[in-house]
């Protein structure tokens, strides 16, 4: 009456004054997951990163789950099988957050083949260039090639 407002009137406008979340940060929080939730409804690598999480996961879990944290540790050292399905699951949640992030991903093959050719290559040097191993190393090398190139 008289231009006053009523309660409920009052009540509203505090409420839209003060909620929770402004509007601004939500906006925000919606444009920085848009890219994430696009990635994760069309990037099928990405998803199949986080399958083969979710199911390394599991299956540690599922084996872990009644063992004390000394017999998890000796599991882990001695278990190629759980070390493993531990590297699978750390491999999958590594390329799914550089997926995530929007960072090219490098397939298998990229550093480590090269690192495993240099030293191969260090090796086959130091065994056909070594005075004590070279000799020998060299001869059978011959006759290796002769045997491969002759047929026989």
């Amino acid at each position: 009456m008289f231009g006053r407002k009523s309660r409920a009137e009052r009540l509203k406008e505090q409420a839209e004054s003060s909620s929770l979340i402004p509007v601004a940060t939500l906006a925000a929080a919606y444009a920085g997951a848009k890219p994430v939730i696009e990635r994760l409804l069309y990037d099928d690598d990405l998803r199949d990163n986080i399958r083969v999480f979710i199911e390394s996961a599991r299956s540690i879990l599922d084996e872990l789950s009644d063992e004390d944290p000394t017999d998890i540790i000796t599991r882990l050292w001695d278990d190629d099988k759980l070390r493993g399905q531990v590297e699978a699951a750390a491999g999958a949640a590594k390329q799914g957050s550089k997926r995530v992030r929007g960072q090219k991903v490098r397939e298998s093959g990229g550093r480590g083949g090269r690192l495993l050719f240099l030293v191969l290559a260090a090796a086959l040097g130091f065994l056909f260039l070594h005075p004590r191993t070279g000799p020998q190393a060299r001869k059978f090398a011959k006759d290796a090639y002769g045997s491969l190139t002759s047929g026989e």
